[in-house]
This record gives C-alpha cells, structure tokens and sequence, in this order.
C-alpha cells in the first residue's frame, strides 16, 4: 500500500511534466522510484506506465505526425536501445547517471542563450548522435527523451502540435520496442504490473492538469519553457548521483 502511493503521487507529477513539455515524465518518476526498488526494477515500471500516456498523446496529435520522417531515427534507437538494456543487467548504471546530467545542463544552456543565432542543423550525423544518446540513456536509466527534445526542437521549432505529436510518436515506438526487450529479458515482473495501476492513474490525472495549460502557451514561450525543465531534469540527474 505504501509502495503504491509512492508510485502514484510522483506520476501525478509526472503525468503534468509529460503533458506540457513532451518529456520529462520519466525523468520525474525516477527520482522516487529508485527509494524503493532496484534501478532497474525502477526503470521497468517507469517504461510500463509511461507508454500510455504515450500512447494517449499520440492519439491526440495523430495528425501532425510525419511517420517518414520518424523511421531513421526510430531504426538507429532500436538498435542502440536493445544493446544498452542488456549491459544494464551487467554493470553499475547509478555511476554514469551525473554524466548524463551535466550533458542536459550544458545542452539546455547552449539552447537557451545561443540557438538564436547557432542552429543545431538536421543532418545524418545529428541524427545518429542525438538518437544514439537518448537510446543508451534509456536503456540503461529509463530517461531517454531529453536527446530527443533537442533533435524534435530543432527540426520543428516553436510549432507545438508538431513538436509533440512527433515526439510522442517517436517515444511511443521506443517506448514499445524496449517494453518488449525487458519483458524477454526477464525485466517486468508481477510487481511492476501490479505498482503500474496507481502509476497510470497519477500520469492520467496529471495529463487531465496539464491540459489546459498548453493550449494557452504561445510558441516561444513554449520552447524556453522546455529548455529550462531540460536545464532543471539535468541538474536533478546531477546532484542526486554525486
């Protein structure tokens, strides 16, 4: 009973982050997760509950999605995501997890204060760095997305509907595929699907919240909205892994 509402007032929060800013609900969950299970007990639930919020905002945007230009980067994840999640079954994952903050902290500076007038361009070879990123920091911690909101920023900039959709979409593919590995590895166990219920009943009460709340953010305001969580995530992935 504890457990469970351990799980579910996080992904209240969680549920909220994921619906304004298009990521981030991972990265909330996994603050609390890890107090009580196993890091990769904690990432196996986290990847559980929060495809079906996925799953919901992918629906919502359906029609602003552009499935072609998903397959490249959906190709590469899969490859580098299935590869991390096996290696996290083997070594320490906690003792890289500050690494990965300090990358967010110096991407969300760089775009905060310095895209205006440096572009990240859209190529092959941003491509595979972003995507190869986002598929080892998921595989081996379960927050993936932040790589993914610099690729999805980039390309489509302060149009919101098509930032979300597709960045959805993308996270509902992965989010797919690495369910699928940890479940043949070995990885969801009955007590991840029975923690799940009160977890997709806090991310769908925060998705209910947050609602709202993006309908009424213009484009800009929207874009330094989610560089700056980016900033906070990566600051809370640091000083919670010293």
């Amino acid at each position: 009973m504890l457990n469970g509402l351990w799980v579910l007032l996080p992904s209240v929060l969680a549920g909220f982050t994921q619906t304004v800013t298009g990521f981030g609900g991972g990265i909330v969950v996994m603050l609390f997760f890890p107090l009580f299970l196993s890091v990769t007990g904690a990432t196996s639930l986290n990847c559980f509950m929060l495809i079906w919020i996925n799953l919901v905002q992918c629906w919502k945007y359906r029609r602003y999605i552009h499935w072609k230009e998903l397959l490249l980067p959906c190709g590469i994840y899969l490859l580098v995501s299935a590869g991390a999640i096996y290696l996290s079954t083997l070594v320490d994952v906690a003792s890289m997890k500050a690494w990965l903050g300090l990358f967010l902290v110096a991407a969300a500076i760089y775009f905060i204060f310095f895209s205006e007038r440096i572009h990240l361009r859209i190529n092959l070879a941003t491509t595979v760095l972003c995507v190869t990123l986002s598929g080892l920091a998921d595989g081996f911690f379960g927050i993936g997305g932040p790589p993914m909101v610099l690729y999805f920023m980039a390309l489509y900039g302060e149009e919101k509907a098509r930032y979300l959709g597709n960045i959805q979409a993308f996270f509902c593919v992965t989010g797919l595929y690495n369910l699928m590995v940890r479940a043949v590895n070995g990885l969801i166990t009955g007590q991840t699907l029975l923690l799940a219920i009160p977890g997709i009943i806090g991310l769908l009460l925060g998705k209910a919240l947050g609602g709202p709340l993006i309908s009424r953010i213009d484009g800009a305001v929207f874009r330094r909205v989610v560089y700056f969580f980016l900033a906070v995530a990566g600051l809370i992935i640091f000083f919670t892994n010293l």
